[in-house]
């Protein structure tokens, strides 16, 4: 289903920008003139005047500035305020755009905004991504040990610096996205007693390189987590149990807001 977005903004019952207002703006951006700019948006010139006159209005500052005519026959221009409105619609547009997939995906997750934005438009380097909840901050030193809840109940910690913990706004009961890259996860046959995380599962898949093999674990919880190990090492058989192992301050935490 190809569902159309419009995005609107009003402001006290009245229009203040919507898609054809934007790509007004556009090319008046472009054009430097707001009939050259009506003209290439498919609009009339009054038209676009009556729409720059009520969005300066509504904004209560300028969003597009104009010259008079003279020998260089005037010009228009986006205020700062004008370029940041752009700049926003496009990000809400994109936010919208994601709330669309996540709604025809039926195995996204619309529990919370950070699960939408994470599969939808949050890319990164680490291909283990856990979703979780904060259930504690056990100081260390300049540190914190956070102790977090995963979806399926199994904990997680991670260790990072207090200064992180304030900026990140992190309390209990915040949802946060925990991230670990694949070289940083060892695959053991029995829990060692060490302070690692340690997450059992079962591996599902095993992939063969020339200095590295790929181990995928399906974990109890229901979650795949990878691991890279040196080709030299003998490979774990598919189907077997195992335990995804890694340090506590190799657990990078992201969150929204």
């Amino acid at each position: 289903m190809d569902l159309e977005l419009l995005l609107s903004l009003h402001r006290e019952g009245r229009l203040f920008v919507n898609p054809k207002r934007i790509r007004l703006l556009e090319q008046i951006q472009q054009q430097g003139s707001i009939s050259q700019g009506a003209r290439a948006a498919g609009i009339s010139y009054k038209s676009a005047w009556d729409a720059v006159r009520e969005m300066n209005e509504l904004a209560g500052q300028p969003v597009v500035e104009s010259e008079a005519g003279g020998k260089g026959g005037g010009g228009a221009r986006l205020t700062p305020y004008g370029g940041r409105l752009l700049k926003i619609y496009h990000l809400l547009a994109q936010i919208e755009r994601m709330a669309v997939d996540a709604l025809q995906d039926e195995a996204a997750s619309l529990d919370s905004l950070l699960a939408v934005v994470a599969r939808f438009g949050l890319q990164t380097s680490a291909r283990n991504q856990f979703f979780a909840r904060v259930e504690g901050l056990d100081p260390s030193d300049l540190s914190r040990k956070v102790r977090l809840r995963l979806d399926g109940g199994a904990l997680l910690y991670a260790d990072i610096t207090t200064r992180s913990c304030h900026r990140l706004g992190l309390t209990p009961g915040k949802e946060v996205l925990a991230l670990v890259k694949a070289p940083w996860v060892a695959v053991e046959t029995a829990p060692a007693d060490d302070a690692r995380n340690r997450l059992a599962g079962t591996i599902t898949e095993v992939a063969s390189g020339e200095q590295f093999n790929e181990i995928t674990l399906r974990l109890d919880q229901g979650h795949d987590i990878h691991a890279l190990r040196p080709a030299q090492d003998p490979l774990p058989a598919p189907g077997s149990r195992a335990f995804a192992c890694f340090a506590p301050d190799q657990v990078i935490l992201a969150t929204l807001g």
